[in-house]
């Protein structure tokens, strides 16, 4: 996990101090797992409204991603990035459990979906489990709600 996100929508690699990176794993918004791409036929319909709600609250969107994408008409813009960048506070959700074994200060796991149930593989333990990513998204605003100042 090495790279920064690349700027797709808003022209710069920084983000400001009050917007926090919510990383994104493509199966999270993808309406079948496992896509060779991500366009506007692999996306599932009831991931725009929460990711809408995200970037309405200043959150800053990164697909985390080597697949080429093209997101539907009326999609929240994302930056995309080949992995999850390693400075300042930020979310990253997944629907591989696998995939919360990378930790650093700062970032915060959500485990989206039910996750494999019927397979031996290493255990890595997400920050939170949510059934679905509307579920992550009031996870997301309700810590934050409730964070110390």
């Amino acid at each position: 996990m090495t790279s920064a996100p690349s700027r797709t929508a808003r022209g710069d690699d920084s983000a400001s101090a009050a917007t926090v990176r919510v990383y994104l794993d493509p199966d999270v918004i993808l309406a079948q797992s496992g896509a060779a791409r991500i366009d506007e036929a692999t996306i599932s319909s009831d991931a725009r409204e929460p990711l809408e709600t995200l970037a309405e609250t200043d959150h800053e969107l990164v697909l985390v991603t080597d697949k080429p994408v093209a997101l539907p008409a009326g999609f929240p813009s994302m930056a995309e990035s080949v992995g999850v960048g390693e400075t300042g506070e930020a979310w990253f959700l997944t629907a591989d459990p696998e995939q919360c074994g990378t930790r650093r200060a700062g970032l915060r796991s959500i485990l989206v979906g039910p996750g494999p149930a019927t397979r031996i593989a290493e255990i890595h333990r997400c920050d939170i489990r949510t059934r679905d990513l509307r579920s992550a998204v009031i996870e997301i605003l309700s810590r934050e709600a409730m964070a110390p100042a």
